[in-house]
């Protein structure tokens, strides 16, 4: 075992005066009635049992840091409010419910700023995958699912764009930028080697473009396009350099936007006028790219539904824009199947769902209830999922009760691809009505604007299972009440709203994927930890709502059983007076032998 001497795990060992001890007694209630208690009851045990595995930060000289739950728990907090490092800071010194949530006594409650900083580049530095952050969220979900008694079983899944701290304005920006970067990382020797026309650029007008037309800028970008190739050519034998970042970045930089002259004799270089694929963005932050909703990252949020109580949470993922969502969905079912979470329903957009992926996810045994995409057919045609077939996947009849003639390996429309198609006797189909509605396919040796019927051969229709799983979907999605169960999905655009809005996710402090990864998961985990002080606080009125409800019943039953035993003692005494008045006659003689005088 690695004996970690500048690790200093927190004491478990809890404070006999505690910061709430100083309080009166109606500021301790309302203190423990705040998100802080919910917080230091069920989120400070999480971070304490778990900060064994941040041991790894740190080496084996230096002074014991800092108590790294509570650091966690600071970082979640900060995205919780969206708050910068020193308002963090202040509140973590200032404000008593933070000081309480984080369990932090009088010799704790300064943490400089430094500290925070280092203890993130740590952190990016020694798990750049995000794993640590990703188990304190695993656990908060889990732990908050199962106390809430809260069902996994219909979940939803979206994406939106996370914008990091880069600004993108267009390429001559994205050319000046990388220029400058990368002479700034020059020494005095390398740069004097610069030809002096850039050096003059790069002294005089790094921003000097602002105010261009369209045309004066292509200019300009042609003008620094030039630049990069020319610097490239002057520092690619330079082994050293030309394996560091800034140099990568320029050769990427022109690799995406510009391309040499076809003259082999000519040093120019021409710009694309279209660029295609993750393109870098900002060279601040390499990892951003631009996709159809914009420039920055991508995130994938899945959430359960249809839960009376709260929703949490369940998975998140962080990429770059310029990947599409199509297949996500697979990942997010395998992630939720390890975790214990995998769901009966998946809700998603047409974004989502390709062929390949709905198979799969329905091969997992979950009902994906995803808009399929297809070529626009007319209200007549007919689809795959009017045909018949066996338990083994092959056709048996077509919608008109015909059988196929055969079953073949074939390559498929317009691609190489091979797979398998029913064969259908031509002579058959040629006599159908139904053959303008089919989606048989006519025979390939044919003239070009040769009608279906017109043709010679036999006619064809792909019956791959993910083709059949597609028209099934598509079929079933036309109904009504395919169209009422979906309405849930669209719940989960207002969970994107509150993380924007309340967390701030939309526009980031960070930069590189890593640090948005793990600023993305603490405001992923804080969302989850104020829904459930919310389902808490909820459950607790409920509980004290029940519980006055008792003792108001109580009461008026206990005056009930009170007054009924004074009419009963008072009924009594009355009839024991009047048995007296009819008794008393007889025994001083006023009557005799039943006459009365």
């Amino acid at each position: 075992m690695v004996n970690y001497c500048m690790y200093k795990k927190t004491s478990p060992q809890g404070k006999l005066f505690g910061i709430e001890t100083q309080l009166s007694s109606s500021l301790r209630s309302r203190l423990e009635s705040s998100w802080a208690h919910l917080f230091r009851l069920e989120i400070l045990p999480i971070l304490l049992k778990n900060e064994d595995r941040y041991a790894l930060l740190y080496g084996t000289t230096g002074r014991p840091n800092f108590s790294v739950a509570r650091l966690v728990g600071l970082c979640l907090l900060q995205e919780w409010n969206n708050l910068s490092d020193q308002e963090a800071l202040d509140a973590f010194s200032f404000d008593i419910r933070w000081r309480y949530a984080l369990d932090v006594g009088e010799e704790e409650d300064y943490l400089s700023r430094r500290s925070l900083v280092e203890f993130r580049r740590r952190l990016t530095a020694k798990d750049p995958e995000m794993k640590l952050i990703r188990g304190v969220f695993d656990n908060v979900r889990d732990s908050a699912i199962k106390k809430l008694g809260l069902s996994s079983a219909n979940q939803r899944l979206d994406s939106t764009l996370v914008v990091s701290n880069i600004r993108i304005r267009g390429r001559l920006t994205l050319f000046s930028n990388t220029l400058d970067l990368f002479l700034k990382s020059l020494n005095e020797e390398q740069l004097s080697r610069v030809p002096e026309a850039i050096r003059d650029w790069h002294a005089a007008e790094p921003e000097g473009w602002f105010g261009l037309g369209l045309a004066e800028q292509r200019v300009k970008v042609q003008e620094l396009a030039q630049y990069v190739y020319e610097l490239m050519l002057l520092f690619e034998k330079d082994e050293k350099l030309s394996a560091l970042e800034p140099y990568q970045l320029l050769k990427r930089l022109f690799s995406e936007q510009c391309e040499p002259s076809s003259d082999e004799q000519s040093s120019k270089v021409q710009v694309k006028k279209k660029t295609e694929g993750a393109t870098l963005q900002s060279p601040y932050d390499p990892d951003a790219s631009y996709g159809h909703k914009g420039g920055g990252y991508s995130l994938h949020i899945s959430e359960t539904c249809s839960n009376a109580k709260a929703e949490m949470i369940t998975d998140f993922e962080v990429h770059g824009a310029a990947r599409s969502d199509k297949g996500k969905a697979l990942s997010v079912v395998e992630r939720l199947d390890a975790a214990g979470l995998k769901p009966g329903i998946l809700f998603a957009d047409g974004g989502y769902p390709s062929v390949p992926s709905a198979f799969k996810v329905a091969e997992q045994g979950v009902e994906f209830m995803a808009p399929v995409n297809r070529v626009r057919l007319g209200d007549d045609v007919v689809g795959r999922d009017l045909f018949q077939f066996d338990s083994k996947g092959l056709a048996t009849r077509c919608p008109m009760g015909h059988a196929p003639i055969d079953h073949r390996i074939m390559s498929g429309n317009n691609t190489a691809r091979r797979s398998l198609h029913a064969i259908f006797n031509g002579k058959t189909c040629r006599s159908c009505a139904m053959l303008d509605r089919c989606p048989v396919r006519a025979p390939n040796h044919r003239d070009k604007g040769c009608q279906a019927r017109d043709t010679v051969g036999n006619f064809r229709l792909e019956i791959t299972p993910e083709l059949r799983l597609r028209d099934e979907m598509y079929a079933v999605q036309q109904t009504t009440e395919w169209k009422d169960r979906y309405k849930i999905r669209a719940g989960i655009e207002a969970t994107h709203s509150e993380l924007k809005r309340a967390h701030g996710i939309g526009r980031l402090r960070v930069r590189r994927w890593a640090k948005v990864c793990f600023a993305v998961a603490c405001k992923v985990t804080a969302c989850n930890i104020k829904r459930w002080v919310r389902a808490y606080a909820a459950l607790k009125r409920l509980l004290q709502g029940c519980i006055s409800s008792v003792c108001v019943r109580l009461n008026v039953f206990l005056v009930e059983i009170v007054s009924a035993s004074f009419l009963k003692k008072f009924i009594f005494a009355t009839a024991a007076t009047q048995r007296g008045a009819a008794i008393d006659p007889f025994r001083k003689g006023a009557c005799f032998s039943g006459i009365t005088s």
